[in-house]
């Protein structure tokens, strides 16, 4: 699609390849594909996805913004492998954000978002009841509620959020099934984050958008505290790195 400017010039919209280089590249970071601390090529990537490396280098100088890749000091690339101070403050940024699209949510969600944010709690409580306490079991839970916080995001209707959101968990899904059981004493502690989801989706289904975000808040706050915890307990001694 184009557009004409009065002074003649033409712009075309739509995604470039750098764009989807910069989407796609995001993407394997954030759900675990591209590992922490796994180093990376142009020429790799470009081969991965098709393209010549020029949208590739485009990609990495807006991921490296974005603190997603790091370079060192011979300008070697890595997937960024945060330390325990910037998880904390990540975890900072998506409590706030988690609750602000709970609130959002509670405002803009249509009857399909909310009757789909509802069998997501159905889903995973059925899961939560029935599992015994092993790793796989447990993260069969986790990727069901992952997809409600999702589901919670998508409802808000705000695509910057949503951006907002899987910068600051880039790191988090790798992480969390990794150390799913662990961040879990036992099952009462699982049974209380179930609640916690039906709470916030109970709340976006009565529209109540301050309730919505004060439990989302809290929820995210605590599994956030919980999976800190464990990252400081594992941290390396020489792990410095933003």
């Amino acid at each position: 699609m184009a557009e004409h400017l009065e002074d003649g010039r033409k712009l075309t919209t739509g995604p470039t390849l750098s764009d989807q280089a910069y989407r796609a590249l995001r993407e394997e970071i954030t759900t675990g594909g591209l590992k922490p601390g796994q180093r990376l090529t142009e020429r790799a990537l470009a081969d991965h996805l098709g393209v010549s490396p020029t949208p590739v280098r485009e990609a990495l100088q807006r991921l490296e913004h974005e603190r997603l890749i790091e370079r060192d000091a011979v300008r070697s690339i890595r997937v960024a492998e945060p330390s325990v101070a910037r998880l904390y403050e990540l975890a900072l940024i998506e409590v706030a954000l988690r609750g602000a699209a709970a609130r959002l949510a509670a405002e803009r969600a249509t009857e399909a978002e909310v009757k789909a944010i509802m069998e997501a709690c159905d889903r995973a409580e059925v899961l939560a009841s029935s599992a015994g306490w092993s790793q796989a079991q447990v993260r069969e839970i986790l990727t069901v509620t992952r997809g409600f916080h999702q589901l919670v995001n998508e409802a808000a209707h705000t695509q910057t959020l949503i951006d907002m959101i899987s910068t600051a968990t880039a790191f988090d899904w790798a992480f969390r099934l990794k150390w799913a059981v662990d961040s879990h004493p036992g099952p009462a502690s699982l049974q209380h984050s179930m609640k916690e989801h039906r709470d916030v989706a109970a709340a976006i289904e009565a529209r109540d958008p301050e309730t919505a975000e004060k439990v989302m808040r809290q929820h995210s706050g605590a599994r956030a505290e919980a999976l800190l915890a464990i990252a400081s307990r594992n941290a390396q001694p020489s792990a410095g790195r933003s």
